[in-house]
């Protein structure tokens, strides 16, 4: 039984590790992607703020609605259901006037994981290096931000109004760009960490896993921002996929380049040392104080705290009288 419980444990952490490596494009659309070719540049007409929750959302100027959606998708399964792709053509011709920037000079692609955040990607080169642009768009409903229309159920979606549009984006180390056949690409994400996972605490069914991802999203984040300079909850050189990368707050393809090369600068900066910072994790928690951080930011150029110098975050309550910050750059 150990035995069998150790085998499985070993090839849950392979696939994980497969998965968490790759970023596989199997399907896009010609409607979704003529959507944003046609739409023409524009003012932009959205604040950055982060939610209570810390999720990072665009707060447009109109309301737009959101319509009934199926909740559930095979994941086996790379293309999307019958009907999906219409009603999310629709949405995102609703919401690119608002936010055409995040999604200028971007690809569609369906994510079979997670069909309520579909996902815009550009890759850039600098010097034989590749960099993934990726904005993925949270279309689900969220109860504290949205007016509910028509109640949905177990297999749809709500139609709600809200004029607060929720994404991830960043900026993604690529290793190498794999053509499987004319619909199918892999991106390799490049890692610079060997392991995140620590361990695990707890008994029973209270067992946590430990990692140490937001350790080194601080490391990383701190090292790069101007001393004393408050950022939180806004954390420019997040942790994910096992390496550094970039989450920017300009999108134009313009401003979109110069965080590529920010990312490649920082990168190559920090992976002759991320051997020592993975040990640095593996028994301690990020501390500022720490002998090797000031090592290593001491070696910073100063001209490198010139793209953040600039950077605000005002923090407020909100109309339900929930914490949420602003984010001005």
């Amino acid at each position: 039984m150990l035995l069998k419980d150790s085998l499985l444990k070993a090839i849950f952490n392979i696939n994980m590790d497969q998965i968490l490596n790759i970023v596989s494009i199997r399907h896009t659309d010609n409607e979704i992607n003529g959507i944003i070719e046609k739409c023409k540049e524009q003012q932009a007409e959205y604040a950055m703020h982060f939610s209570q929750n810390e999720e990072f959302f665009l707060r447009i100027a109109k309301a737009i609605t959101i319509p009934h959606l199926r909740i559930h998708h095979n994941i086996k399964n790379p293309l999307p259901d019958k009907g999906y792709t219409e009603v999310l053509a629709s949405v995102i011709e609703a919401i690119i006037p608002f936010i055409y920037p995040v999604l200028e000079d971007t690809r569609y692609f369906f994510d079979p994981l997670e069909p309520l955040r579909p996902v815009f990607y550009k890759h850039y080169i600098i010097e034989e290096r590749i960099f993934l642009y990726m904005a993925r768009l949270d279309i689900s409903f969220k109860p504290h931000d949205c007016e509910i229309l028509e109640s949905g159920g177990n297999d749809i979606t709500h139609i709600f109004r809200t004029d607060n549009i929720f994404l991830d984006v960043d900026i993604l180390p690529v290793d190498k760009i794999v053509n499987r056949d004319n619909s199918h690409t892999d991106y390799i994400i490049r890692q610079s960490v060997s392991q995140t996972w620590i361990g695990e605490t707890g008994r029973g069914y209270f067992i946590q896993g430990i990692w140490m991802d937001s350790e080194l999203t601080k490391f990383f984040t701190r090292l790069f921002l101007p001393e004393k300079s408050l950022s939180y909850p806004y954390y420019p050189f997040p942790c994910k996929y096992r390496t550094i990368t970039h989450f920017p707050l300009k999108f134009a393809p313009e401003k979109r380049n110069r965080h590529v090369e920010i990312l490649d600068r920082s990168y190559n900066f920090l992976d002759p040392y991320m051997r020592e910072i993975e040990e640095e994790f593996k028994n301690n928690v990020f501390s500022p104080q720490s002998a090797l951080f000031r090592e290593i930011k001491g070696k910073i150029e100063s001209r490198w705290y010139d793209d953040f110098s600039k950077l605000k975050v005002k923090r407020y309550l909100n109309s339900r009288g929930m914490k949420e910050y602003e984010l001005e750059i």
